[in-house]
């Protein structure tokens, strides 16, 4: 195992970088929705990518502040790193530890740093706190990179310059950036990468401007879009890479043709086979003869087999072996030479030592005195130390003298023993011999002290090593040379007109083979002019090349050659770069500046619409949309401080809080073409009478299906019992959200079970299943269901994924034991934490964001709390692979239940659960009122595209009841779609229990610092 390790050690490096690229790769052409399932191949999501304005938009501020960023900071960290370099050596390093600390601080605290410097200088967030806070974090990049090479420069080129008379600008331009320009090329490529790649504080200081990891960062789902966009750009960044090996071997070829040029061995090759060639063209019209190939196959295996090992002599050359012995020998020699000059240092500084005891003795100079004592101190401990070991040295010699002495007397010993044996066997000879032999080499060895020794046998060895590597080479040469005769033997071609000749019977007869004979010959002789003509022009316009070359790297006069070169010729490179990087970054300029004129602002969630849904906006209008998303409330709450948007999609507790802020307007639902119950009935009455055309897919579907009657009027009467704190009320005295917010999406917290034999077992001994008579599809009785369920399943070692967000883990807590959705007070707060503390903290239960979809999707859990559309959606998922799986796997995966998840809530009896709903808002500072309620109406306009898209109920009961005719999406989930099964009922009791979250001021803050507390403890 060890042996494979070491043996596979770099391929398994080189794995785990790129199999995750290959895989995303791959995905990028998965004709599938989801990226944990491979469906088939397809290339329709880079078609999505390129549709995708909002993902455009991104990538274009990325790019537009990575290329401004990085130019800021090379040119400031480049003018850093030199005006340093003028600096004491103290101060450099001072200086230059002090500007490493953003490279060693967390990106977070950077971040939060930075924001909170903008803020306190009242500067709005965008495009300029963006790139500031990007040169902030580069300009280290810069400095780390320039710094070491700039400290390799030779003073003397640069003080020669200023001998010369150049100025401080010559002296940069000329001389100190053409030395740095690799390291400024590296630093501007890890400049680039940093600025193209960071989120963190692009999050924080960033604003209205959305770059592409921001952008995928508040993505609710990772689509294969994702993956395309990475697959181009892996492609990019592959190309740019052989593009500049390519051109770092076109250098590096032009360096050693020049230097092949100096000695001579251009075209060497070239000419050397050239010339062979012609002389054996030659040869073949002296001698009548032609080349042919032998038939024998042995002898042509032979034949590759010589060249085979001659071109791997060549190759190998014993390089290696003679490298080591080489450095062997330097290093022998070295150490040798160094022992040499110990007395002569010794002599140098006895006589410095005596020099400054002298001047110690002659200064009254308190602070000069101290100096020479330290410098009397240090040389004092060097003249120590060679007095020892030159002491050591002699001590060695004496020793290797005596030892000498000792050897000799054991070999004479052994020689005497030889001597005295009576008729001694050839064995006993043998080993005598063996021993004098070790004896006296090692006697060598002692006499001539052991680096010398040993640098005798390295130079014998490297001189053997090269003799045989000749040898060897010489030796298959010669082989090959006569091998080649061989496979291509010379064979005369008039050797059968010639026998015909001989045995001619007659004169006639001879002359007519004579003449046919010379007609041969004169035939052969003309083609093997044409081909000695010709390869004699070839070998000419190689020797022009040579020389054409030879001219260009090496003029033969130098100062008229480029007093002949025009301006343009001589900088046409720079001309090329210039006009090249003007023209790119032009376009991107005028690509980011079309990108951000735009009419209206819009933050959403992540991938919470359809991209074309925008797109027809803007097309429809005319108009321009700057869409941004975010991942929480409380991060566009955040946001607000450094940034004004026109329309925003916050959830109903943060309606409240920014309402009662007063930064929301109030709705003109005369604007509006939607129509609830008690809030826009007069306007439908009254254009119901003068014969207009009103939206009535409400109205209608709501006759004709009793379930989305239901949902409609629960969601109407939800959003009515949700209150403004401190609100303006209108004239009816209602100061619900409905005032100031339309509902875009609604939901709830689901209990979702994986439907495994194991589960459903675990559920049914605890009496929490039900059965649909019809379809035979097991589901969570809700009439006995408790959220305690997810604490009693957490004790008995079940999987858990929870929603992260917490005031859903809070309102778990809080439904068990208050039987109510919000902790109004700190107290209420205080009273569920240990129930919250026990669940979060075991090993066994897994806090998710978005995440959680992917991980349900592939049936990674045994209990998860999430909401119902996100519990749909990765339904579909995981059925999808279900059905791809063999019969006997499917059963174990998905159990009895046909792959869909067993799903509930508390009924409302009970505990009930969180009912959310996320809703359109129109910002109080708005630029554009009219353009914020066409918006506003255009969402509406698309509610199935935007339902279908996201998978989350619309609140429009005619998208919820087209979603059956169009692909059957929500009749398989019907149940779990619908947010909560509502009967007549439960109407009276809203008012009694609210089932939304409500803002609650300061105990929000209170219970989420609780929350941060006990997860900054779990492992």
């Amino acid at each position: 195992m060890k042996k494979f390790f070491k043996g596979s050690y770099f391929a398994i490096i080189l794995a785990l970088i790129y199999v995750p690229l290959m895989v995303m790769v791959l995905f990028s052409f998965n004709s599938g929705s989801t990226t944990v399932s491979w469906t088939g191949w397809s290339g329709e999501w880079y078609t999505e990518f390129f549709n995708n304005s909002p993902f455009i938009k991104s990538i274009i501020t990325s790019l537009f502040v990575a290329v401004i960023s990085t130019a800021l900071s090379v040119v400031i960290g480049t003018m850093a790193a030199i005006g340093l370099s003028r600096s004491k050596k103290v101060t450099q390093r001072k200086w230059f530890g002090v500007a490493n600390i953003p490279l060693i601080n967390a990106d977070v605290v950077t971040a939060v740093s930075l924001m909170i410097v903008f803020l306190m200088v009242g500067m709005k967030f965008g495009l300029v706190s963006l790139i500031l806070a990007h040169v902030s974090f580069n300009v280290p990049y810069v400095l780390i990179n320039v710094m070491p090479r700039l400290r390799k420069v030779d003073q003397s080129i640069i003080e020669a310059a200023y001998d010369l008379g150049a100025k401080n600008t010559q002296v940069i331009f000329k001389i100190i950036l053409p030395i740095l320009k690799p390291s400024i090329i590296t630093a501007t490529a890890i400049a680039f990468a940093m600025s193209f790649d960071d989120f963190i504080i692009s999050y924080f200081t960033g604003g209205g401007q959305t770059n592409v990891s921001t952008f995928i960062y508040t993505a609710k789902k990772i689509k294969p879009y994702i993956f395309a966009f990475g697959t181009i750009l892996v492609g990019v960044i592959a190309l740019a890479v052989i593009i500049w090996n390519a051109f770092s071997i076109y250098k590096q070829t032009k360096i050693e043709s020049a230097q092949k040029i100096k000695e001579g061995s251009y075209k060497a090759k070239t000419m050397a086979r050239l010339n062979r060639e012609l002389d054996s063209l030659y040869k073949d019209i002296q001698t009548k003869t032609k080349r042919q190939y032998a038939l024998k196959l042995s002898l042509w295996l032979k034949y590759f087999l010589v060249k085979i090992k001659l071109r791997y002599a060549k190759s190998v050359n014993y390089d290696k072996r003679i490298a080591k012995l080489e450095w062997k020998q330097y290093k022998l020699r070295s150490e040798i030479s160094k022992e040499k000059r110990y007395h002569s240092r010794l002599k140098k500084s006895d006589k410095k030592l005596i020099l400054l005891n002298k001047q110690l003795a002659s200064t009254n100079d308190v602070k000069k005195a101290a100096k020479i004592s330290i410098q009397i101190e240090k040389l004092q401990e060097k003249i120590d130390f060679l007095n020892e070991e030159i002491e050591w040295m002699n001590d060695r010699d004496q020793l290797a003298a005596k030892k000498a002495k000792k050897i000799a007397g054991q070999i004479e010993d052994l020689q005497n023993e030889l001597a005295a044996e009576v008729e001694p066997t050839k064995k006993t000879i043998s080993w005598y011999n063996k021993k004098i032999k070790e004896l006296e080499d090692w006697k060598i060895e002692v006499e001539e002290g052991k680096n010398h020794y040993k640098l005798r046998m390295v130079v014998e060895a490297l001189k053997e090593t090269r003799t045989k590597n000749l040898d060897m080479i010489d030796s298959l040469n010669d082989q090959y040379l006569s091998l080649q005769e061989l496979v291509y033997p010379r064979v005369s071609i008039t050797k059968s007109l010639d026998k015909k000749i001989q045995k001619a019977k007659t004169i006639l007869e001879k002359q007519n083979l004579i003449i046919k004979r010379n007609n041969q010959i004169g035939k052969m002789n003309y083609v093997y002019e044409i081909k000695i003509r010709n390869k004699s022009e070839y070998i000419i316009k190689v020797e022009n090349k040579v020389n054409e070359v030879r001219e260009k790297l090496f003029p033969s006069n130098p100062e008229e050659t480029t007093h002949m070169k025009g301006f343009v010729a001589r900088t046409w490179k720079v001309f090329l770069v210039t006009i090249v990087g003007l023209g790119a970054f032009s376009g991107l300029t005028v690509a980011y500046v079309m990108n951000n004129i735009y009419d209206l602002v819009v933050a959403n969630w992540g991938e919470y619409i359809d991209p074309s849904v925008i797109s027809d906006f803007e097309k429809k209008y005319d108009v321009k949309i700057n869409y941004q998303e975010y991942d929480s409330n409380e991060t566009l709450y955040n946001k607000l401080v450094t940034f004004n948007y026109d329309v925003m999609v916050p959830s109903d507790y943060m309606v409240q809080k920014l309402a009662s802020e007063g930064q929301l307007m109030r709705l003109d639902y005369s604007k509006l073409n939607l129509y609830f119950d008690g809030v826009n009935q007069d306007r439908k009455d009254e254009e119901e009478m003068q014969g207009k055309e009103v939206d009535q897919s409400l109205i209608d579907v709501m006759k004709e299906s009793e379930i989305s009657q239901n949902a409609n009027e629960f969601l109407t009467e939800y959003e009515k019992e949700i209150k403004v704190p401190d609100g303006i009320k209108n004239d009816k005295g209602n100061n619900s959200i409905l005032e100031y917010a339309i509902p875009y999406f609604w939901g709830d917290l689901t209990i979702v079970v994986n439907p495994t034999q194991s589960n459903i077992d675990y559920l049914n001994q605890k009496g929490l299943l039900v059965e649909d008579p019809e379809t035979e599809l097991l589901s969570l009785n809700n009439s006995e269901l408790s959220w305690d369920i997810i604490w009693q399943a957490a004790r008995d070692g079940k999987n858990m994924a929870l929603n992260s967000d917490p005031k859903n883990i809070f309102s778990m807590a809080a439904q068990k034991n208050f039987q109510s959705v919000n902790l109004k007070t700190n107290e209420q707060v205080d009273a569920v934490l240990k129930d919250v503390e026990e669940l979060v903290m075991r090993k066994n239960v897994a806090l998710n964001g978005d995440e959680i979809i992917t991980k349900a999707g592939q049936g990674l859990f045994d209990f998860a709390v999430m909401y119902n559309g996100d519990a749909a959606y990765a339904n579909t998922i995981f059925r999808g692979e279900v059905e791809e799986e063999s019969e006997e796997d499917s059963l174990s995966r998905a159990g009895l239940n046909d792959g869909l998840f067993l799903f509930g809530r508390p009924n409302l009896d009970g505990e009930g659960t969180n009912v959310f709903s996320d809703n359109l808002v129109i910002s109080k500072n708005t630029s554009n009122l009219d353009l914020s309620y066409k918006f506003l109406n255009h969402i509406y306009d698309n509610a199935l595209k935007l339902t279908e898209e996201v998978g989350i109920a619309s609140p429009l009961v005619s998208a919820m009841e087209e979603m059956v005719a169009v692909d059957g999406t929500y009749e398989n989930y019907a149940n779990l779609y619908n947010p909560i099964v509502m009967d007549t009922e439960y109407y009276d009791k809203l008012k009694d229990k609210q089932l939304g979250f409500q803002y609650n001021g300061k105990t929000d803050e209170y219970l989420i610092d609780k929350y941060n507390s006990i997860i900054a403890g779990k492992n």
